[in-house]
């Protein structure tokens, strides 16, 4: 079945044409800043025109919370549309063509799991990028809850004393380990000021660049084992531009490991690579 799949984030969207869980083709565009659904399913479309010819389904993976109604930010920091935001329908209306959307880290987590080498019961995907998203499988089936913001585990508080979410929380794991976090944060204190990337370069030889990604990485940890605590869980798969970074899982996973063992969880990297957002939205329709 060949899918034109979408994974909308706070800064970009990916798109793709997936055939059969192939990516065949995909361009990448900046989020853009629009008012209405019809609008940005314009945006999307005049990207892929010359794709849907052969598209059967479309499948979308979006941040925010995911409802029939549409998109909902819990953070609107991490995504600017007016809400509820129905993109299924305006791309639906478009095009003709079944939609199915859901939340990019819960459709992830779903790929994933599929993917995993051993069969496991109960995983979490988290991703670390623009935001901290995640996913969470229990018992083999995607857990989403009754109004889809099971997963938003971004947004557990982690420091009472910490910074003021977006989502209005105090000390939220997003507010922390996000890769807008780690910007503000080296804006604040390094001078010159460095990009995410730049910090990654140079951590090896910056102390205050290490300083600043291993921040992250606890907080990113310190969710691990809160979900290994409540949920049992068997794994965590790591995703993201920051979470695939380069020496990122590496110190998520030594942070685990000073934590008392019966919290430790192992974290690996995601099959899906910076795509498994992309991958998990077509994934919804081979279910």
């Amino acid at each position: 079945m060949r899918i034109l799949a979408i994974d909308i984030g706070g800064t970009k969207i990916a798109i793709g044409l997936v055939d059969n869980g192939s990516l065949l083709e995909r361009v990448q565009i900046a989020t853009p800043c629009v008012q209405s659904a019809e609008q940005f399913a314009q945006v999307l479309l005049e990207y892929t025109k010359d794709w849907m010819s052969g598209v059967e389904a479309i499948g979308v993976s979006t941040t925010g919370l995911v409802s029939k109604e549409g998109i909902s930010a819990i953070n609107p920091d991490t995504l600017s549309f007016p809400t509820p935001f129905p993109l299924a329908q305006a791309l639906e209306a478009a095009t003709d063509k079944p939609v199915k959307m859901l939340n990019d880290a819960q459709a992830a987590a779903w790929y994933e799991f599929v993917q995993l080498d051993e069969p496991r019961a109960n995983m979490a995907f988290i991703t670390v990028s623009t935001g901290v998203g995640g996913g969470i499988i229990i018992d083999g089936k995607l857990h989403q809850g009754s109004s889809g913001l099971a997963g938003h585990i971004g947004h557990t508080s982690i420091n009472p004393n910490g910074p003021i979410c977006g989502c209005g929380q105090t000390g939220c794991v997003e507010a922390i380990a996000s890769g807008t976090a780690i910007q503000k944060l080296s804006s604040e204190t390094m001078i010159p000021q460095l990009s995410n990337i730049e910090l990654f370069e140079q951590a090896n030889i910056n102390s205050e660049a290490e300083r600043i990604i291993n921040r992250s990485a606890i907080a990113i940890a310190t969710l691990c084992c809160n979900l290994r605590a409540t949920l049992d869980l068997d794994t965590v798969v790591l995703g993201g531009g920051i979470g695939l970074a380069k020496g990122y899982l590496r110190r998520v996973n030594q942070a685990i490991q000073s934590k008392p063992r019966p919290f430790r969880v192992n974290v690996v990297a995601a099959k899906g690579d910076y795509d498994a957002c992309l991958l998990g939205a077509a994934h919804q329709f081979e279910e």
